[in-house]
C-alpha cells in the first residue's frame, strides 16, 4: 500500500464522526514504511489535542523510531518537534532539548538551514520555559537571523511571539509589544489556535505596560475569544476568560471580572493546569475581597498557596502570601499581617537565591552551548584546532565566573548569617533578661498582696471589731458618736482601699479563676461604657502569660478611658487551638500612631512584655477615627 493511498485513507478518516476510532482501525495492516510513521503521527496528534500526553508520547515515539529505522528525514523532523513538545509540557526539559539538538546536528549534516533554525527555536523555547531567558532569546535570535533573511514569514511570526513572551516575563513589556505586533503583521494564520494565543499574549502586554491600554488589550482578547470558539479550544478560551478577568478588574468592573474568572476555573483544574488556575482563583479572591467577603478571599488564597507549593510555582506562591498579606491588613488583623509579611520576605529571599543559582546556570548553559556548535562546526571540517583550545579557556572561565560568584554569595550570606545570629542572641538574651524581670515583679506582686491582704488586712480588720465593741460599751455624747463613727468610716475606706490596692498588684479573681472572669470583672467595675466578649474554650493559661495579657489588657483599657474621649470600649479574647488574641478598639479621637511611636513607656512596656512570651503587639490608629491594639500569644 503506497504513502498516497495511505494519506487518501487518512483524509478519509479524518473527515468521518470517529477519526481516531477509524485511523485506529488502520494499525494492524500499517507496513513499516513511512506511510505508517504518518499514520503514527496523526493519531499522536489526536491524542494530543484531547490532552492526552501518555498516549500521545507514545504514537510519536513510535513515529520518532521507525523514522530512525528508515532514515526518513522529514519523518524525523515531524516526531521529534512533537516529541519534544510533549516532553516539555511534562517538564522534561533536558531531554526535549537533547532530541533538538540532534535534529539540529542533523540538519546541518544535510546542509538544511531552515530545519536547523526551527530546532534552534525549539531549543530557545525549553530555556525560556525553564526561567533562563537570557539564553533562550539568544537561541530565538539566531533562528530570527535565519528566517527573515530567507522570507519564512509565517514561521518568524512565531519566533516574534515567542519573543514577546519571554519580554513580557521580564515585566519589559514596550519590547514584549514591539514583537508582538511584528508577530500579528507577519502571519496569514488569523484563524489557528496559535494566532489565538499571540493576540492574547500580546493583550497581556497592553494592560500590563504603564499607563495600561485597556482598550486595545480588551480588542485583542475578543479576537482571541472568536478564534478560540471558532476553533472549539476550550483551553485558549479560558485563557482568554482570565486575561479579561484581570482587564475589568483592573479597571474597577469588579462584578463583570468575576463571571469570566470563574469560567476560567470551570476549565483549569488545579493539577492538570496549576498556575492558570492560580491566576483565576486569585483573581475571584481579590474580588470576594473587594466585597469584603474575607472568608472566600482567605480560602482563595490558601489554596492557591497549597497549590502552587505542591507544584513548585514560587511565583504563584510569593502571590498568594502577598494576597493573604493584604488581606489580613484590610481586615485590621496586624498579627497575621506581620506573619504574613515575614513569610513574604522569606519568599523574597528564595527567589533572589534561585535568581543568582540561574545566573549560574546560564553561564555554564552559554559554555555547553558554544561547545556544541564548535563540535558542530568541527563535524563540517572548521575551526578543528580552535575547538580544544576554547573548550579549556571557556571551561576556566566558566568555572572562574560560577567559583568567584559562588564564594561572593556564601561570603555575603556568611555574613549575612553570622549578623542574623548575633542579633538573635542579643534578643534572646533581652528576652530572658525581661521574662525574668517579669517573673519576678510577679512574684514580688504575689508577696506584697498577700502581706497587705493577710498581714495588715487581717490587722484593720481587727480594729474594726475592737472598736464596735467598744463603742458598744460606751456612752457617747453627740459630738463624741459623730467624730466616733467618722472614724469608723475612715477605717472602713482604708480596708476598702487596701482591697483594692492587694486586688491590683495580684487579682484574686486571676489567680483563682483565670483571665476571663479577672478581665471581666474588671471591665466591668472601670466602667459601663466596656464590652468585654470571649471567644473559645475557658481553659487556663501558664501564670506568667495570664498575668501578662491581664497587665496589658488594664493598660490599653485604661489609656482608652483616658485619652480617647470614647463613647465604646470593645475588649476581646479570643482563644483558639494553639493561640490566644487579645483586641481593646475604641471609638474615641484617635490620634497619629507614627508621629508618637517611641515617646510613650506605656506602649513600649506592652510591647516588651509581649515580647518576652513570644507575642506579638500591633496598634492602628488616625485622628478621628478611633484606635484598635492587639496582642497576639502562641501556646506551644
Amino acid at each position: 500500500m503506497n504513502k498516497i493511498f495511505w494519506f487518501l485513507i487518512m483524509c478519509a478518516a479524518v473527515a468521518r464522526a470517529e477519526p481516531l476510532d477509524s485511523l485506529l482501525q488502520l494499525l494492524p495492516s500499517a507496513r513499516g514504511d513511512t506511510a505508517a510513521v504518518l499514520l503514527y503521527m496523526e493519531i499522536g496528534e489526536i491524542y494530543r489535542k484531547s490532552g492526552n500526553l501518555p498516549l500521545a508520547s507514545d504514537y510519536h515515539d513510535r513515529a520518532l523510531k521507525l523514522s530512525r529505522r528508515l532514515n526518513y528525514l522529514h519523518g524525523l523532523y515531524y516526531a521529534s518537534d512533537y516529541s519534544s513538545f510533549i516532553l516539555k509540557r511534562q517538564g522534561k526539559y533536558d531531554e526535549a532539548m537533547a532530541l533538538n539538538r540532534e535534529m539540529m546536528a542533523l540538519a546541518l549534516k544535510h546542509s538544511d538551514e531552515y530545519q536547523a533554525a526551527i530546532e534552534k527555536w525549539n531549543i530557545g523555547a525549553c530555556y525560556a520555559d525553564r526561567g533562563l531567558n537570557e539564553t533562550g532569546m539568544a537561541y530565538y535570535l539566531e533562528a530570527l537571523e535565519y528566517l527573515e533573511q530567507n522570507n519564512y514569514h509565517e514561521d518568524a511570526g512565531g519566533v516574534y511571539n515567542r519573543i514577546m513572551r519571554v519580554y513580557t516575563m521580564m515585566e519589559r513589556y514596550g519590547e514584549a509589544i514591539r514583537y508582538g505586533e511584528k508577530s500579528l503583521a507577519g502571519r496569514s494564520d488569523t484563524l489557528s489556535v496559535a494566532y489565538g494565543y499571540a493576540l492574547q499574549s500580546l493583550a497581556t502586554s497592553y494592560y500590563s505596560i504603564s499607563p495600561p491600554e485597556y482598550g486595545r488589550a480588551s480588542d485583542y482578547l475578543y479576537r482571541a475569544m472568536g478564534i478560540a470558539r471558532r476553533q472549539g479550544n476550550t483551553v485558549l478560551e479560558a485563557n482568554v476568560n482570565n486575561a479579561l478577568g484581570n482587564v475589568l478588574f483592573q479597571q474597577g468592573r469588579t462584578a463583570e471580572s468575576e463571571a469570566f474568572y470563574l469560567r476560567a476555573l470551570a476549565v483549569f483544574a488545579e493539577d492538570r493546569y496549576p498556575r492558570e488556575f492560580c491566576v483565576a482563583n486569585i483573581g475571584a479572591g481579590k474580588v470576594a475581597m473587594f466585597r469584603h467577603d474575607f472568608l472566600r478571599a482567605e480560602a482563595a488564597a490558601l489554596k492557591n498557596l497549597d497549590v502552587s507549593r505542591r507544584h513548585g510555582i514560587r511565583s504563584e506562591e510569593r502571590n498568594a502570601v502577598f494576597f493573604l498579606w493584604e488581606l489580613a491588613a484590610a481586615r485590621g488583623d496586624f498579627g497575621s499581617r506581620n506573619r504574613w509579611k515575614q513569610a513574604l520576605d522569606s519568599i523574597q529571599a528564595v527567589l533572589v537565591n534561585e535568581s543568582m543559582l540561574r545566573a549560574v546556570e546560564e553561564l555554564n548553559m552559554q559554555y555547553e552551548t558554544e561547545r556544541r556548535e564548535l563540535q558542530i562546526a568541527s563535524l563540517r571540517g572548521e575551526r578543528k584546532l580552535l575547538l580544544g583550545l576554547s573548550l579549556s579557556v571557556g571551561a576556566g572561565l566558566v568555572t572562574a565566573i560560577a567559583a568567584a560568584l559562588l564564594l561572593w554569595r556564601w561570603g555575603v550570606q556568611k555574613k549575612r548569617l553570622l549578623a542574623q545570629e548575633i542579633e538573635r542572641l542579643e534578643q534572646e538574651k533581652l528576652l530572658i533578661a525581661t521574662q525574668a524581670l517579669l517573673d519576678g515583679e510577679v512574684k514580688e506582686r504575689i508577696r506584697i498582696a498577700r502581706d497587705l491582704h493577710d498581714g495588715l488586712g487581717g490587722m484593720l480588720t481587727g480594729l474594726k471589731l475592737n472598736l464596735e465593741s467598744v463603742r458598744q460599751g460606751m456612752e457617747l455624747d453627740r459630738a463624741g458618736a459623730v467624730r466616733f463613727n467618722n472614724a469608723l468610716t475612715i477605717l472602713e475606706d482604708s480596708m476598702l482601699e487596701l482591697r483594692r490596692v492587694s486586688n491590683h498588684l495580684m487579682p484574686e479573681a486571676l489567680s483563682r479563676f483565670g483571665l476571663r472572669t479577672a478581665i471581666g470583672d474588671f471591665c466591668r467595675l472601670l466602667s459601663g461604657k466596656i464590652e468585654f466578649d470571649w471567644y473559645g474554650e475557658d481553659e487556663r493559661l501558664k501564670p506568667q502569660l495570664e498575668e501578662v495579657i491581664y497587665r496589658i489588657a488594664y493598660e490599653l483599657v485604661n489609656n482608652a478611658l483616658k485619652h480617647s474621649g470614647a463613647s465604646r470600649i470593645v475588649v476581646q479574647l479570643v482563644l483558639e487551638p494553639g493561640r490566644i488574641s487579645l483586641t481593646v478598639q475604641d471609638d474615641g479621637k484617635g490620634f497619629d500612631y507614627d508621629a508618637s511611636v517611641g515617646r510613650g513607656m506605656g506602649l513600649t512596656n506592652i510591647r516588651t512584655r509581649a515580647a518576652s512570651f513570644g507575642g506579638s503587639f500591633s496598634i492602628y490608629s488616625k485622628p478621628g477615627e478611633g484606635t484598635e491594639a492587639s496582642a497576639e500569644f502562641g501556646l506551644g
